[in-house]
């Protein structure tokens, strides 16, 4: 999980992320959390949350996205990100439980 951290960090500018954790949760459980989406199914996932400067360009935005925190969701099966996310404040995880040190 780290290893996916840190190359998904990179992949949006930010070279040494800080504070990782993680929470064990479930994609809906997650989502429903920290957007307004809703997933069909409902999978384990490895919720993780970081901190650093990202910013990723998007096709439709002239101005790049920016944020201090990354959250991403990695599928506990087959190891794939499934979502990801930048704020500029820190996502609530705590309905989801304790987040331990990554």
């Amino acid at each position: 999980m780290t290893a996916i951290a840190r190359q998904l960090a990179e992949a949006h500018q930010e070279q040494d992320p800080r504070n990782l954790r993680y929470i064990v949760s479930t994609r809906q459980a997650a989502l429903a959390a920290t957007t307004p989406s809703r997933p069909v199914g409902d999978a384990s996932v490895y919720v993780i949350q970081m901190e650093g400067s990202f910013e990723r360009r998007l096709r439709h935005r002239e101005e790049p996205l920016r944020g201090r925190f990354m959250m991403i969701l990695v599928d506990a099966e087959t190891g794939q990100v499934t979502d990801w996310s930048i704020s500029a404040q820190p996502f609530d995880l705590s309905e989801l439980g304790q987040a331990l040190p990554l």
